[in-house]
């Protein structure tokens, strides 16, 4: 039996463990199916070609996560905070904002989800609990609502990571999606995001776990007529790292700005696959993602535009710009347009090149060290990345926390 097909195993046994009555019992089922139909992803699979699992031969198919406790040290980002454990809701919810409500996911709200990978077909099938958060109509929901998934573990484990956020018309939402924990846990993350026709959402996608964790997530945005979505994701590398973004501008109007930051030094991973599909005509998508990698760092950038047959007047962009810090770190990137109407507006484009020498050289010959130089140079080539995010707290503790990673 080959890696693949043990692995394969693992995930089935997991889900299958995972199996009991509750709102959530029909999801599982229908997952649980899609996963007996679905191949281990191998690097001979194109979406997989730089990205290996092999640090997953290390347990984390084998047992579930069990509830924690929090005990990561969450940062003050948000007026509403709430903590998920290893993937357990906690049993009392804050007091939210108005019009904001927070409810446990049921079957009827997740019945939609199609996830992207196999790993989404896993965080269904061995669903805990998911979060449902939903706005009221032409409401505008004050201050930032900060969801925090802790997940931790000393023991290789699996945890999934689930949240729903639904937009109703008219209304706005400032959402941060963080990630914390620590140990050789493997967080199985699936989010999904409705924006309701002319809703605003403002969405930080903080990734911040430590060198040792493992991470693979989905995220899918779907959006109706003239909703504004601006995402900005930013993370740090670690054992493994996967995350597929898929975008659906289904109605006309639609506008999405999606800003993100990879940093991988040492011997860390990343990947990033995205995919935006303008669906229907005059749409506006633009995608801004910066990454660097440093000693034996890895990083993977996939990038697609879709432009379907009836997206006429769909303008989108896409840039991935990246900073190499050694001569054996590696990055990949691979934009991509597919186009199928004439009356559009799309550009592409990537580049890759080394500190400049020059500069690092100026600031050394100022009396500072390499170490700050290198800092100094690193968070300038990510700055206007950065400077963009709306919320002051979000983007100092941003800056702050990059910057310590270089």
């Amino acid at each position: 039996m080959t890696p693949a097909e043990q692995l394969k195993d693992s995930v089935l046994a997991l889900a299958s463990q995972a199996h009991r009555d509750d709102g959530l019992t029909a999801l599982r089922k229908r997952a649980l199916k899609q996963l007996q139909l679905l191949p281990f992803p191998e690097k001979r699979h194109e979406a997989w070609k730089y990205t290996g699992l092999n640090a997953l031969t290390a347990g984390q198919l084998e047992n579930a996560a069990a509830p924690v406790h929090q005990s990561a040290d969450v940062p003050a980002l948000g007026d509403c905070v709430i903590v998920i454990g290893n993937g357990f809701l906690p049993e009392q919810l804050p007091t939210l904002p108005d019009g904001l409500s927070a409810l446990l996911l049921s079957d009827n709200e997740a019945a939609e989800v199609t996830p992207d990978t196999l790993f989404g077909w896993l965080n269904s099938a061995s669903l805990s609990g998911g979060l449902l958060l939903k706005t009221e109509r032409n409401r505008k929901v004050a201050g930032i609502v900060h969801v925090v998934f802790c997940n931790q573990s000393d023991a290789p484990c699996h945890a999934s990571n689930r949240l729903q956020v639904e937009l109703a018309e008219g209304s706005e939402l400032t959402l941060i999606e963080h990630y914390l924990g620590s140990g050789p846990v493997l967080a199985n993350a699936m989010t999904r995001i409705l924006a309701g026709a002319n809703s605003k959402l403002t969405h930080y996608r903080l990734q911040s776990e430590s060198a040792d964790s493992l991470h693979i997530g989905n995220l899918q945005i779907d959006q109706q007529r003239d909703s504004r979505v601006d995402s900005s994701q930013l993370m740090r590398g670690n054992v493994l790292r996967r995350n597929d973004v898929h975008v659906r501008m289904l109605e006309s109007g639609a506008t999405l700005a999606m800003r993100g930051v990879f940093i991988a030094r040492d011997k860390s991973h990343i990947d990033n696959h995205i995919n935006v599909e303008h669906v229907a005509p005059h749409c506006h998508s633009d995608q801004v993602y910066k990454g660097i990698a440093g000693e034996k760092g890895r990083a993977v950038f996939n990038g697609r535009i879709h432009i379907h047959p009836y997206a006429k007047g769909s303008d989108a962009a896409l840039s991935n710009n990246n900073m190499l810090l050694s001569n054996e770190a590696e990055i990949d990137s691979k934009p991509e347009l597919e186009i199928y109407n004439d009356d559009v507006k799309c550009a592409h484009g990537t580049t890759m090149g080394k500190m400049d020498p020059a500069q690092l050289f100026y600031l050394r010959s100022r009396g500072i060290d390499e170490g700050t130089a290198t800092r100094m140079l690193g968070t300038g080539f990510v700055n206007e990345t950065l400077l963009a995010m709306a919320d002051e707290a979000v983007r100092d503790w941003a800056i702050s926390w990059l910057g310590e990673a270089l």
